[in-house]
């Protein structure tokens, strides 16, 4: 890991004065905590050397109330500022160190890898977790919503195949469905052309009359291959 700079970019202490004006606080000192309340303290903090301890993880600001650059903990990348002996209030800060940047800790506009569990929280199940576009495209050409329901389009129109959830232990897709090579069901039921799924049936009579027929003709038309419009 590595310690990351903070402080030096336009970073005052203020109070709220006469008719909520905002003054500097020259020589205020600050704390450094993990959460904009209670939480836990940040103590190990240096000077801009990198080397020095900064006593008591408590931060002095100059005499125009602007806070000094520091080096804050090993892989620390934000913190929340406390000039109130602890009490607040606070505002989240974060380093202005372009290694958090390099060394993966925040992940750059163009490029880099996310490693481990990507959780994505959303307000309802048809919200986009995921799109990808084409440069020129008007549509993007794959959507994932919170629900996993994927779309996938040509980007020059809006999209018009699917992957869902239909029910428990259910995919549907309202789309065509192409296999390139082989499709092996493993299921104990099986219906075609919109038949309801049945088991496989078995065959029976004698192949010598129209019992072994018949038995044949009912069985296709179980499954949905065939409509039997037989007669005696």
């Amino acid at each position: 890991m590595a310690r990351y700079r903070f402080g030096g970019v336009a970073d005052y202490v203020i109070s709220v004065g006469t008719g909520n004006a905002a003054t500097l606080v020259p020589g205020a000192s600050v704390t450094y905590w993990n959460a904009a309340s209670g939480g836990t303290q940040y103590t190990d903090l240096t000077d801009i050397d990198g080397v020095t301890p900064i006593a008591g993880g408590i931060l002095t600001a100059d005499v125009y109330g602007a806070a000094p650059e520091f080096y804050g903990p090993d892989g620390v990348t934000e913190m929340y500022p406390d000039a109130n002996g602890g009490a607040g209030p606070r505002r989240r800060t974060v380093t202005t160190d372009i290694r958090a940047y390099a060394d993966g800790t925040f992940l750059p506009l163009v490029g880099g890898d996310v490693v481990g569990t990507v959780t994505t929280t959303l307000g309802a199940a048809t919200s986009v977790v995921a799109a990808s576009i084409v440069s020129g495209d008007i549509y993007d050409r794959y959507r994932r919503d919170a629900s996993g329901r994927q779309d996938w389009g040509p980007g020059n129109a809006a999209r018009d195949t699917n992957l869902y959830r239909d029910a428990a232990d259910s995919l549907k897709t309202d789309d065509s469905l192409t296999v390139a090579l082989a499709l092996k069901h493993l299921g104990t039921t099986l219906g075609f052309y919109g038949a309801t799924p049945a088991a496989r049936p078995t065959v029976t009579g004698s192949r010598g009359g129209n019992a072994a027929l018949a038995s044949l003709l009912t069985a296709l038309a179980t499954l949905g291959l065939i409509t039997d419009s037989t007669t005696a």
